[in-house]
């Protein structure tokens, strides 16, 4: 039995969308996706949430799933809420696909949004910083918060490991991965942040942590996503061109860093990876797959995770963007659609985002983004949870 994806919906990325709430982007994306499949709400058996934890924070509301599911028109189904922290939205389709695999439905809505811009500080009449401080609740608040306060300091120590260990990244190759990523996002209309920018700029911009830059990260951002999943028989009923799902992986790994027992590797990716193409039957990622879309929360995350997916040894991530080797335009494309750097990310809906993106793709319906499809084969792997021990990779395998 096959589960296939049979409907995408997708909105722009935005730094905030002030005129809507978290329910009214679940809605727009919901109507979209279901426009997509030709199908109505009544065709959809179950819905699944991807909402990270942290919107209690950012919306104020304890069950945000409940409130949304009215608001959608989805009320009288069943549902479940996935809460992974920035891997929720690839969990939450890897809980699609099991729903429709137990038997317990047949047609699954997965659908995310992620909005926290709108938290306001009324004395100092700006934004408040509360949304970048209630994402550092993912980790232990006790001994991991008071010396990580922010993401990018939480993965620069994994980067700085790297390095330390392998010698690269250097600097100037973490550089090359946002020069990349921004000029790809130049071409998707649903991108944030697409730039042109030289060695020059990336290096020159202000330091965040460690050997990251402003441009080394990803903004965060506000946006919303949703898929329809269907079984076998009701996908080739719905689409003449179903994306099917061949395969997930998923790893946990222990949640404080200084216990890591691979410090400067990503082993929950690794892992998860393995039990993907296992699943998928995929022996050689480089010769069995057309493109590949990464969690690319800093540029140097992208690069260690080169490695992990099997495009090279560890410590050889530089070398293949020193060689153009992940290029939209090289062998192996890597975040064509200008990945997390280049597109923006929230938690929560940013997978299932990325996941319509690589479902675009395999359509040739990926516009300006678009790559050659020759094999029928893509994955999107996300890290998230506690710090980055947890990762989802999914690999859709075209019919």
């Amino acid at each position: 039995m096959k589960v296939g994806i049979v409907g995408v919906g997708l909105i722009p990325w935005k730094v905030r969308y002030a005129d809507k709430t978290y329910y009214e982007l679940a809605l727009d994306v919901t109507k979209a996706a279901l426009q997509d499949a030709g199908i109505t709400s009544r065709d959809v058996d179950h819905v699944v949430w991807g909402l990270s934890d942290l919107m209690v924070a950012w919306v104020r509301q304890c069950c945000p799933s409940t409130t949304m599911q009215d608001y959608i028109g989805m009320a009288g189904k069943s549902s479940v809420h996935v809460s992974a922290g920035a891997v929720t939205g690839a969990m939450a389709v890897r809980q699609g696909m099991i729903e429709i695999l137990s038997g317990m439905s047949e047609v699954t809505l997965v659908v995310g949004s992620g909005k926290g811009m709108d938290l306001w500080d009324p004395v100092q009449q700006k934004r408040s910083s509360a949304f970048l401080k209630a994402i550092m609740l993912d980790l232990d608040t006790n001994w991991e918060v008071p010396v990580e306060p922010l993401a990018a300091a939480n993965f620069g120590f994994a980067v700085q490991a790297h390095m330390d260990r392998f010698g690269s990244p250097t600097e100037e190759q973490m550089a090359k991965v946002s020069i990349k990523n921004h000029r790809n996002a130049l071409s998707n209309p649903l991108a944030q942040s697409g730039i042109a920018l030289t060695m020059e700029d990336v290096m020159q911009s202000r330091r965040v942590a460690g050997p990251l830059k402003l441009y080394d990260c990803c903004l965060y951002s506000e946006g919303a996503a949703a898929l329809i999943l269907a079984s076998e028989d009701r996908a080739r009923e719905i689409s003449r061109n179903p994306i099917w799902i061949d395969g997930v992986g998923a790893a946990n790994e222990r949640s404080y860093m200084p216990d890591f027992d691979n410090l400067g590797r990503i082993m929950c990716q690794q892992k998860s990876a393995e039990r993907a193409y296992a699943m998928a039957g995929i022996k050689d990622p480089l010769k069995e797959l057309d493109f590949i879309e990464t969690h690319d929360l800093l540029t140097g995350v992208e690069l260690m995770s080169y490695a992990e997916l099997g495009l090279c040894k560890a410590g050889e991530g530089g070398r293949l963007i020193d060689e153009g080797f992940t290029e939209r335009t090289g062998p192996m494309p890597v975040n064509p659609s200008g990945g997390m750097i280049g597109c923006g990310h929230v938690a929560g809906c940013s997978g299932i985002s990325r996941i319509g993106e690589v479902t675009q793709q395999l359509r040739g319906q990926a516009g300006g983004t678009q790559v050659p499809i020759n094999k029928g084969r893509a994955i999107f792997s996300a890290i998230g949870g506690p710090g980055i021990s947890q990762s989802c990779t999914v690999v859709l395998g075209a019919s």
